[in-house]
C-alpha cells in the first residue's frame, strides 16, 4: 500500500474465476443475502457494555461487554442498531450505531483527537493505546480505498498468516495431497482404544493399529475448491465410514450433549437463543489412536507440523510463546429436524493490545452422516456471476470441508460469514476443527 509496509490482498476480479480471457468481462452477482460483520470499538477507558437495539425501548438486548480500548462483535444487518452503555446502567447509551451497508466497524469515541490524557480517566498509557487506534482508523480507511471496498478487520500492523493458504484462482481448481494417515477399515475392539498422549514418530514408525487400516500405504486427498472467495475446499472422503462411526460412538458413549451456545469475540458463551438451536460437546486428540489420526492428516493437508496441533515439549517450535495446542479440542454437532445456527462468522476479534493479534483463521468441518434432507453448510455471500442464491454445501458422511477465515494479508475475512442450514428430514452430525 502506498506510504505503508503492509503487501494488501486485493481480491481478483470475478472474469477470473470462471478462467475468461478478458478480465473484467463478467459482473458479480448481487448476493440475495444483505447480512455482514459488525465490529464495535470501545475507544474509553471504562467497561462499557454492547447492546442491541430492538426498537422497543428499554435496557436493550445484551450482545457482548467490551474492556476500555477493545472490540466485540457479532453478525448483523444494514438498519440494525446497537449502543454502547454502561454495565451498571446498560439503559443510559454513551454511544449509538446504525449499521450501514459495507461498513462493519463502529467506534464509541465520545472525546474527539483533542482530549488531554489527564481528560476522562485517560493515564498516559491510555492515551498512547487511544493514538494507536486513530493510526488503525486511518489505516482502514487507506486499506478500503485500496481494496476497493473491503473493510479492515483488524488492528494495524498485523502480520500475514504463518500457515499455508491454498490457491482458489478458479471454480473446481485442484490440490493433492498425500498423507501416511491412511483410513480405518475396521473397527478396533474397544480396549484397544485406549486414551494416549499424542507425541512425534519416528520416520520408519510403524502406524498404531496397522492391521485395522487400508493396505495401502499412503491416502490420496483431493481438494476442491467450490469457493474463490471466501476460499473454500471439499474434500470427499477424507474420514473412513469407520472413522466416522468412532467419532459417533465416543460422542454418544463418553460425552454428554449439551445446547450449544454462541459466544462473544472475548470467549465470553452468551445465553442461549434462537440463533444456534444444536446440542454440542467436545472430544480431545488424545481420546483415541482414531482421532489422532485424524488430527494427524488434517495437519499433512494444512502443511503443517502435527505438534503445533497437541501439547508440545519445549524442545518442540520454540519461537512459539506457549506449548499448547494452536487448534481447539474438535467440536462434535448435533441437529434434530428444524435445528439450525443462523449465518455468522466463526472469527473473533481479539484483544486489540496483544501484538499477535490470534485469531481462528481454518475452519475443517467434517460430516459424520448423510443427512436425508437439509442441514446444509451455506455461504450465503460467496462471490460468484450466475446466481444471488447461497454457496450450499452437502453434508455427505466422510467429506470434509476446508475454508479460510483470514485472508493472506492477516485481514478476516467478512465473506466466510456462513450457516448451518435447518434439517428438514432425518438428523445431522458434524465435527469442524479450529
Amino acid at each position: 500500500m502506498p506510504g505503508r509496509d503492509f503487501k494488501a490482498y486485493v481480491r481478483p476480479d470475478v472474469s477470473t474465476f470462471y478462467q475468461v480471457d478478458e478480465p473484467g468481462s463478467i459482473s458479480p452477482a448481487s448476493p440475495a443475502f444483505n447480512g455482514q460483520a459488525g465490529k464495535f470499538v470501545n475507544l474509553t477507558p471504562a467497561r462499557l457494555g454492547l447492546y442491541w437495539d430492538p426498537g422497543r425501548g428499554g435496557r436493550g438486548v445484551y450482545s457482548g461487554t467490551v474492556n476500555g480500548f477493545e472490540s466485540t462483535g457479532t453478525a448483523t444487518f444494514p438498519g440494525h442498531k446497537f449502543f454502547f452503555g454502561k454495565t451498571d446502567n446498560p439503559a443510559d447509551a454513551l454511544c449509538s450505531f446504525v449499521v450501514k451497508a459495507g461498513t462493519s466497524v463502529y467506534y464509541c469515541d465520545p472525546y474527539g483527537e483533542e482530549v488531554a490524557p489527564p481528560a476522562s480517566g485517560f493515564t498516559k498509557e491510555a492515551r498512547d493505546v487511544y493514538e494507536r487506534h486513530l493510526d488503525n482508523i486511518k489505516f482502514a480507511e487507506e486499506y478500503k480505498s485500496f481494496t476497493g471496498g473491503v473493510e479492515w478487520l483488524g488492528m494495524y500492523p498485523r502480520d500475514p498468516p504463518r500457515h499455508k493458504i491454498y490457491s482458489a484462482d478458479y471454480f473446481g481448481q485442484e490440490h493433492q495431497v498425500i498423507t501416511t494417515e491412511t483410513h480405518f477399515t475396521a473397527m478396533p475392539p474397544w480396549e484397544e482404544l485406549p486414551r494416549i498422549v499424542p507425541k512425534a514418530r519416528a520416520g520408519d514408525e510403524e502406524i498404531p493399529l496397522h492391521k485395522y487400516r487400508s493396505s495401502n500405504t499412503t491416502l490420496d486427498v483431493t481438494l476442491k475448491a467450490v469457493s474463490c472467495a471466501p476460499r473454500i475446499f471439499e474434500m470427499n472422503n477424507f474420514i473412513s465410514t469407520t472413522e466416522a462411526d468412532h467419532i459417533l460412538m465416543l460422542a454418544n458413549r463418553t460425552h454428554e450433549l449439551h445446547r450449544s451456545s454462541t459466544g462473544d469475540s472475548a470467549g465470553r458463551h452468551s445465553d442461549h437463543g434462537s440463533t444456534r438451536t444444536s446440542l454440542n460437546t467436545w472430544v480431545k486428540r488424545e481420546e483415541s489412536p482414531i482421532i489422532d489420526t485424524i488430527y494427524r492428516r488434517v495437519a499433512d493437508v494444512l502443511q503443517i507440523d502435527e505438534a503445533l496441533l497437541r501439547r508440545r515439549s519445549p524442545e518442540e517450535h520454540p519461537e512459539l510463546r506457549t506449548q499448547s495446542s494452536i487448534a481447539e479440542q474438535l467440536q462434535m454437532v448435533h441437529y434434530d429436524p428444524g435445528q439450525e445456527y443462523t449465518a455468522h462468522h466463526d472469527f473473533g476479534y481479539n484483544r486489540m493490545s496483544d501484538p499477535h493479534q490470534p485469531s481462528r483463521s481454518i475452519n475443517v468441518l467434517l460430516y459424520l452422516n448423510d443427512v436425508e434432507e437439509g442441514g446444509e453448510t451455506s455461504f450465503p455471500r460467496w462471490l460468484n456471476a450466475e446466481t444471488s442464491s447461497p454457496l450450499n454445501v452437502k453434508p455427505e458422511k466422510g467429506k470434509a470441508v476446508l475454508f479460510y477465515m483470514l485472508l493472506p494479508d492477516g485481514n478476516s475475512d467478512d465473506l466466510t460469514q456462513h450457516a448451518a442450514l435447518p434439517v428438514i428430514k432425518g438428523e445431522k452430525w458434524m465435527s469442524n476443527l479450529w
